[in-house]
């Protein structure tokens, strides 16, 4: 058995060059160079272990960009009259050189190694993409993708921007490859945390980033970089190792620079006159590289000896051998320390090898050839080392990129800062008219995915890494501003209602990428993932101890408003809930069947007893409604009070369980102190076991539920609490917001230390040294209030701190449209229900950075986003907002948007029926027809996973 594994991962991307209206195009030669250059004689190496029965595996990422332009018939065509362009060149400088015998070697090197790609293309028919799928499909190679069109994600601006970029690259992916990719190349290696989330969501098992960002992980990773982590969306992240990247990156130390390998920078395209060259250059008279380089690195001076193939060949495996002894020498001292064979991973861009490393396929060879040869060290892909090893240590990954300085510097600077604000500008448009036109005709579904088009295009990592390294800037530069153009032109058309079709064809004619793009990836509510089953006619039966009029909490309200979303979306609803005076045992409300326990059937005194008499009352109901409605497809259960009678139904129905949890015992009390909380935490734990699926408010509540129930990520999804806007927006037309009022700070909420009352009251000092007189208004009551009214005597700030107790509804509705600014300083939230009616009342938040309230803001988008307990913080973004109406506006308007988009009970019903789907599929796999469409499992049980 070896002592550990090597994954070699290359990563194959380029950008998107499509100049159907112009010939020799400059730029399109870097496809050409590449295919030459690099692919092709990948291939070759490939081919060649193959037919060697040579034992290797290696990982390549292609790009979506990549794949389009590999795959169009015009570049193929263009590609074809180049080599034959080459060739040509080749038999010319056979002749040249006939008589010199320094170099007549290499012209006839040259021609024999072009006559082999051609007639290796014409084998392949052209499609470089099939042969990459067979070798896929016999396991030797695993191919993976990276986002369409290489956008740098962390500072791609919002979640929809991310899905974008990530699913068109998995869809067309898809399309040719025939299966999902398993992992995913983030371009740069740049990583933002909640990426993570979103690649679980489609399914990617693993990615990449570079070594700092596994060793600056929290917690600290036990076997550093020579094991993947586990993000908490139960997505693998490899690291880069350090070590193997120096020896083959770097030119100057690595194998690369050896002087006995080409030079790289001399070509005859600069070398020779032009009256003879000049036909093979773009234009005539465009210097540029040939790929006739006839000389060997030699030494960092001027002088160069002639390139020697087979020298070069010797070098390259003498190196490979070397690199394998290097790397045994290192999973030994690391297998040392671990439980499990450690994982070198190597990765590289797959152009260093042959464009860059002319040498590079050949070492390649050598190197799988060496490691097939030995015991102590085997190549693997991500995937199977994931599958020996499916447990993995779960931490949180930091921003991190693989580029100078380990961060965002080399996309980020002041040479390339500019191009930022016109592409958040167009992600907030793009989003918008996603939501606004989420049904269109067909002119405006084409303006639409047009636009979405070239605002990916815009996106490109490349045309700030170009600018930024000072090659091709003003390609690049005319590119990104042309994008942005086009799609700034598209969004007028669409929006001054004149879409004129003959110059949306013509800007459709100059980008052939991504022919099936769906502009609807761009919604902000992910109208995009409505599957066929939220058409499907389920019957769902809720159980909750509390429903309208009988309220006691929030819990009311939100079961309420669920089930009567989901009945406005045709499913059949019933609800099995406490007695109330008001209303009879049965009663139809909103399209919801609400059934009602008798009053007599809960007779106890002492609280457990009750909720037990509940129960049964709950599961006598639940045979009542199998006679008269028949049956149901699953339960949905809130909350641990009826967990007991949820269980028993199901087990009777033989029926999966979806169990929503919306607030523990532990988190309510900050620990379990009393008999009483400790037995209700153990009826929590069992509803939590029990359930097929649980759904919980936020984030932070995932991870208690986890944690605390000893539950997998994969089996609690998020699913957020909504407000509806015209509750909390009622009248307020009538008094508009303007900036003559007198500025006002808003806090609503209980007065308890973790709201964090206290901190936004300390605040106050820096806020008026910053911004003036400003009054702050608490509106809420509890015990702590004495507390708080002390120290805004001691910090001298009584004067302008009001506070006024509880308000209702009308109340609060005038209220935050009075105010400038609203704040939740919360030091502990597990949703914040408050943020979300400040933001739908169009009011500009400040919250802080914790529980579910990081959930709500995206941060310097809709809201701010201050340190818990940090009163600097907390004064600065407050400040902010006060000093600039223009910016307090737009977060206000943003805000309200994100309210009716992603927090509508529309959505939240669309995104509960995906985890019914779910739950139903969990629960019996086989309870669909090959069509798709539900069967009902009917009263047997089939195969329960409690």
């Amino acid at each position: 058995m070896p002592t550990g594994y090597m994954a070699l991962v290359l990563h194959g991307h380029l950008p998107y060059v499509f100049h159907p209206e112009k010939t020799d195009v400059l730029e399109e030669r870097w496809l050409f160079e590449a295919i030459t250059e690099c692919y092709l004689p990948l291939l070759s190496t490939f081919e060649s272990l193959l037919r060697d029965n040579v034992y290797f595996r290696i990982t390549l990422s292609l790009s979506p960009t990549l794949i389009t332009m590999l795959n169009d018939q015009l570049l193929r065509e263009r590609y074809i009259r180049h080599l034959q362009k080459s060739i040509l060149l080749a038999r010319l400088e056979r002749e040249r050189l006939s008589a010199d015998p320094n170099y007549r070697h290499l012209a006839g090197f040259y021609l024999d190694m072009l006559l082999r790609t051609r007639e290796q293309y014409e084998r392949y028919e052209c499609d470089l993409i099939k042969p990459l799928r067979q070798l896929q499909q016999q396991g030797c190679l695993e191919v993976i993708t990276t986002c369409a069109t290489h956008g740098y994600l962390p500072l791609i601006n919002s979640r929809a921007g991310w899905r974008a970029q990530i699913k068109t690259a998995i869809d067309l992916y898809a399309k040719n490859f025939d299966r999902l990719p398993a992992g995913m190349w983030l371009p740069e290696c740049g990583y933002a945390p909640g990426v993570d989330q979103l690649l679980g969501d489609f399914g990617v098992k693993y990615f990449f980033v570079d070594s700092h960002g596994i060793t600056n992980s929290s917690p600290q990773p036990v076997y550093g970089i020579f094991a993947p982590l586990c993000t908490r969306a139960g997505v693998a992240v490899f690291g880069r190792d350090p070590d193997s990247s120096r020896q083959v990156w770097d030119r100057l130390t690595g194998y690369p620079g050896d002087p006995f390998y080409r030079e790289f920078y001399r070509d005859i395209g600069y070398d020779l006159e032009l009256d003879y060259i000049g036909p093979f250059l773009p234009g005539g008279d465009i210097r540029t590289d040939t790929g006739f380089k006839y000389h060997r690195i030699t030494g960092s001076g001027p002088h160069k000896e002639p390139y020697l193939p087979d020298k070069a060949g010797e070098r390259a495996a003498e190196q490979a051998k070397d690199f394998v002894e290097r790397r045994i020498r290192q999973v030994e001292q690391a297998a040392q320390k671990m439980q499990r064979r450690p994982l070198v991973v190597a990765p590289y861009d797959a152009e260093l090898f042959g464009h860059w490393w002319f040498e590079g396929p050949l070492w390649l060879d050598c190197l799988c050839r060496e490691i097939s040869t030995q015991q102590q060290l085997k190549m693997v892909t991500p995937m199977e080392y994931l599958l020996e090893y499916p447990e993995n240590q779960v931490a949180d990954v930091p921003m991190c990129s693989w580029g100078a300085g380990g961060y965002n510097e080399f996309w980020l600077n002041p040479s390339t800062d500019w191009i930022y604000k016109h592409l958040h500008r167009a992600e907030d448009k793009m989003s918008e008219l996603a939501d606004n036109y989420s049904t269109a005709g067909e002119l405006e579904k084409r303006c639409l995915n047009q636009a979405a088009r070239e605002l990916l295009l815009a996106q490109s990592s490349d045309w700030p890494f170009i600018i930024h390294s000072g090659t091709a800037v003003d390609y690049a530069v005319r590119r990104f501003k042309n994008h942005i153009g086009r799609f700034n032109l598209l969004v007028n058309m669409l929006e001054g209602n004149c879409i004129h079709e003959g110059m949306l064809s013509d800007i459709e004619s100059r980008s052939n990428f991504l022919p099936d793009i769906d502009y609807r990836v761009y919604c902000s509510n992910g109208l995009f993932q409505r599957l066929s089953f939220t058409e499907q006619s389920y019957r769902i039966l809720m159980l909750s101890w509390e429903y309208p009029p009988q309220t006691v909490g929030g819990l009311a309200r939100h079961v309420h408003d669920l089930a009567c979303a989901l009945a406005a979306l045709g499913k059949k609803v019933h609800v099995i809930t406490c007695p109330t005076p008001e209303r009879e045992i049965y009663s139809l409300e909103h399209g919801v069947h609400v059934h009602r326990i008798r009053s007599d059937q809960l007779t106890a005194g002492n609280f457990m007893d009750w909720v037990s008499q509940l129960n049964e009352g709950m599961v006598q109901m639940s045979d009542k409604l199998l006679d008269v409605f028949g049956g149901f497809d699953l339960v949905h259960a809130h909350d641990w009070l009826v967990g007991a009678a949820a269980g028993a139904i199901c087990e009777r129905l033989g029926l999966p369980m979806v169990a929503t949890i919306h607030a523990t015992e532990h988190g309510r009390n900050q620990g379990l102190h009393t008999d009483l909380q400790r037995r209700i935490h153990g009826l929590e734990t069992r509803l939590a076991e029990r359930a097929d699926l649980i759904i919980c408010c936020s984030k932070y509540m995932k991870y208690e539920i986890a944690r605390l129930f000893n539950q997998p990520f994969n089996k609690i999804t998020v699913i957020p609490n909504g407000v509806e806007i015209k509750n909390i927006t009622a009248g307020l037309e009538r008094s508009p917001r303007g900036n003559g009022r007198e500025r006002m700070i808003v806090f609503l909420g209980r007065l308890v230390p973790e709201k964090g009352v206290q901190v936004l009251i300390s605040a106050l000092p820096l806020i008026l040294q910053k911004v003036g007189r400003v009054r702050l208004v608490v509106a809420g009551k509890g015990p702590y209030q004495p507390e708080l009214e002390k120290l805004a005597h001691g910090l001298g700030v009584a004067e302008i701190v009001d506070f006024i107790g509880f308000v209702g509804d009308e109340e609060r509705n005038r209220l935050l449209n009075r105010a400038t600014v609203a704040v939740f300083p919360s030091l502990y939230e597990p949703f914040g229900i408050v943020a979300l009616e400040a933001m739908a009342a169009g009011v500009p938040v400040v919250v802080s950075d914790t529980g579910g309230l990081r959930d709500i803001i995206e941060h310097g988008i809709d809201g701010y986003l201050a340190p818990p307990g940090d009163t600097h913080m907390l004064a600065h973004y407050v400040s902010e907002l006060i000093k600039n109406p223009e910016l307090a506006g737009h977060f206000g308007r943003r805000a309200r948007r994100s309210v009716f988009v992603k927090f509508n009970w529309q959505q939240i019903a669309s995104s509960t029926l995906e985890v019914y789907a779910a739950a139903v599929k969990k629960y019996n796999p086989m309870a669909t027809d090959s069509s798709g469409t539900y069967k009902n499992p009917g009263r047997l049980k089939q195969s329960y996973n409690g």
